[in-house]
């Protein structure tokens, strides 16, 4: 049976075996043809004697099954070889896949067929859900904010002067196509006393490939190779960013790590420099994207810092992909104490310069009394969803349960890649009036 799955649609490989039996015939012929065909007759000459002499006349039915029965055998004889030969060549080239190789090509023909999908933002949260979209599809970029100056990222921007490399880290080693001893690797930080505490070594390969290769997007393209990314990572800027917040009361705070710490309620960000370079491929897959998807994440210091790159702004408000903003489960202190969904969407659009937000993902699946009280305990509760208010904004809210039950208030990567795939899957098709009706039915989703 695994042998007929490699003429399972989709593969591309009947069309080939088909084209490598006519080739066989024509060389057959060619071969004939050129060293004389009168030999054939010298064999059906001998068959037929051999079958007169056994049976006593001559029997063109046995004669005719044995044609076949050699045709047949000359089949079976081509496709084990055939076979045989796509499982050595991938052995060399892929030598620690195992398992049904028909289903690998396959999936990974699916994947490659995939819908265009840019996800803007940073942090953890967008790694987390990063981490289920790339096995939906192999056409998947991330866009990522390189305002971070915490930690090992601050202190590397600080000292090479160049991005933060944090973010991007993260994200490239949730779309490695395998995660596993690379994933710690990068994420390793060093020990010790000296000038390497505190350091990831991710941040630190990265850092060397951006001062070796002299570009950030050759840098990150370097490093998808090592970890095998499925998808693409780009910065938002070439430049490096400083993000200021303005507060209701008029103070001012500068530095991404420094403006959830003031605790205080935030009036607008913005940024230094004023106007940015964009990375020109990270415009261009927002442009060409079939759905942009904004968060999960810090909304001021994750999602805003992307869209107050002007040239990434305008890319969003002229694309005519669906944009759909994924909302945390819980307010963050000192970010968005009291937000409800129509809040952040307001903020959003407010930093973008347009209404831009079509579709907005919020959780009303059930949380740990538990984990609830402890998060109280920090300031933080789970953001309200408000469908009314969010709907003047023209956003449809899609309320599904998207909490890890293991982990608490974190999105669960492969429910909320489920989720979000069905939407976008309805958006390709322009949203019709039937499948519309069939996904507000299907999630409950109210205007």
């Amino acid at each position: 049976m695994r042998l007929f799955k490699w003429l399972h649609p989709g593969l591309h490989v009947k069309r080939w075996l088909f084209l490598f039996g006519l080739g066989m015939m024509a060389t057959s012929f060619g071969l004939v043809l050129t060293f004389n065909y009168q030999w054939l007759g010298a064999v059906e000459e001998w068959t037929f004697r051999m079958l007169y002499e056994a049976t006593g006349h001559y029997n063109y039915t046995v004669l005719a099954s044995l044609g076949v029965a050699i045709i047949l055998c000359g089949m079976a004889i081509m496709a084990w070889s055939t076979r045989r030969l796509i499982r050595t060549m991938i052995g060399v080239v892929l030598p620690t896949e195992s398992g049904n190789l028909s289903e690998l090509i396959l999936s990974n023909m699916k994947l490659t067929k995939g819908p265009k999908v840019v996800v803007i933002g940073g942090g953890t949260g967008l790694s987390v859900m990063l981490r289920g979209l790339k096995n939906k599809t192999y056409n998947l970029t991330a866009v990522v904010t390189v305002a971070d100056d915490g930690g090992s990222s601050g202190r590397i921007r600080e000292e090479l002067d160049i991005i933060a490399p944090g973010d991007l880290r993260n994200c490239l080693v949730a779309m490695a196509d395998k995660e596993g001893l690379m994933e710690k690797l990068f994420a390793h930080r060093f020990g010790g006393s000296g000038e390497l505490t505190g350091h990831s070594f991710g941040n630190l390969f990265i850092a060397a490939l951006i001062e070796v290769l002299g570009d950030v997007e050759g840098a990150m393209n370097a490093t998808s190779k090592v970890l095998k990314v499925r998808g693409k990572v780009v910065p938002s800027s070439m430049d490096n960013i400083l993000l200021t917040a303005e507060m209701t009361d008029g103070t001012v705070v500068q530095g991404e790590s420094q403006i959830p710490a003031a605790r205080n309620k935030i009036k607008r960000v913005f940024i230094t420099p004023e106007r940015p370079r964009a990375v020109q491929s990270a415009v261009d897959a927002i442009r060409d994207a079939e759905a942009i998807v904004l968060g999960p994440g810090s909304l001021y210091t994750s999602i805003m810092p992307n869209l107050l790159v002007p040239d990434i702004a305008a890319a969003v408000r002229e694309s005519k992909a669906k944009k759909i903003y994924i909302c945390n489960v819980m307010t963050q202190p000192g970010e968005t104490d009291g937000y409800s969904v129509s809040d952040h969407v307001r903020a959003i659009n407010k930093h973008a310069g347009a209404e831009i937000i079509d579709f907005v993902l919020a959780n009303d699946g059930d949380i740990d009394t538990a984990i609830l009280q402890k998060y109280a305990a920090l300031g933080a509760q789970p953001v309200r969803i408000d469908r009314k208010e969010a709907g003047e904004s023209g956003a449809v809210i899609i309320r599904a349960d998207l909490v890890d039950k293991e982990k608490g208030v974190i999105h669960d990567t492969k429910r909320l890649a489920d989720v979000l795939f069905d939407l976008i899957n309805a958006v390709r098709t322009d949203l019709s009036p039937e499948i519309l009706h069939y996904y507000l039915k299907r999630y409950a989703i109210k205007r």
